[in-house]
């Protein structure tokens, strides 16, 4: 995979304080850290509380298994998890998101979560298909690049539209998501710690040529 410049993207530090004050995010975190919670205790782990973000994941050997399965995601929910992640935290001097596969981790709080939190996730993920849906007649994962930059941009600014701002609320549980199971990961925790290079695009800067991607 390509890597990208670092210069649109935020260091670790700085991920953190957009993680305090962003949209979503403080809705995320505190129910996947409860997710983890419970699902170390089901496994007999002893832990007192949530693993706060720089932690490795759960000693879960599922995880890392050659033929993984969703627990909960179907199979098209859980590439735009991976797909969103790419976009969140890509690849640069050091892995990013979608190395870190942090899909797998989400899929695993998700399992242990309660009904509430799974229902508010999958909702995100429904009104982010039926936007692109309804834009350019495809999900996200089928978008090209610039689309889905495209989308993300809209969902990651402020917007007086009151369907976007719906859905820059939802869309901010799936960020907030990823970079918590990130930063909650091997890579995140020891290779980001180490070098601090990798980004965390809190925003999107849109596509220099957006009626390119009208659709017909």
């Amino acid at each position: 995979m390509k890597k990208r410049e670092r210069a649109s993207g935020l260091n670790r530090r700085e991920v953190l304080q957009r993680l305090a004050a962003g949209a979503g995010a403080s809705a995320a975190l505190p129910a996947l850290g409860h997710a983890a919670t419970h699902d170390a205790a089901a496994r007999g782990h002893a832990q007192a509380e949530a693993p706060a973000l720089g932690s490795e994941q759960p000693p879960d050997p599922t995880l890392s298994s050659k033929d993984w399965k969703p627990k909960f995601l179907d199979a098209h929910q859980n590439e735009t998890v991976e797909v969103l992640s790419d976009h969140i935290i890509p690849d640069t001097d050091t892995p990013g998101a979608r190395a870190a596969e942090v899909n797998r981790f989400i899929d695993l709080l998700l399992s242990a979560s309660d009904a509430d939190f799974q229902k508010q996730y999958i909702q995100a993920l429904g009104w982010l298909d039926g936007y692109c849906l309804k834009k350019y007649t495809n999900p996200f994962v089928k978008l090209e690049h610039g689309q889905q930059t495209e989308i993300l941009t809209l969902l990651t600014h402020k917007s007086d539209d009151p369907e976007i701002a719906h859905g820059a609320e939802l869309f901010g549980v799936i960020k907030g998501s990823i970079v918590y199971s990130y930063y909650s990961s091997e890579i995140g925790s020891v290779q980001d710690l180490k070098y601090d290079t990798n980004p965390f695009h809190a925003e999107f800067p849109g596509c220099p040529n957006p009626d390119e991607h009208k659709s017909s």
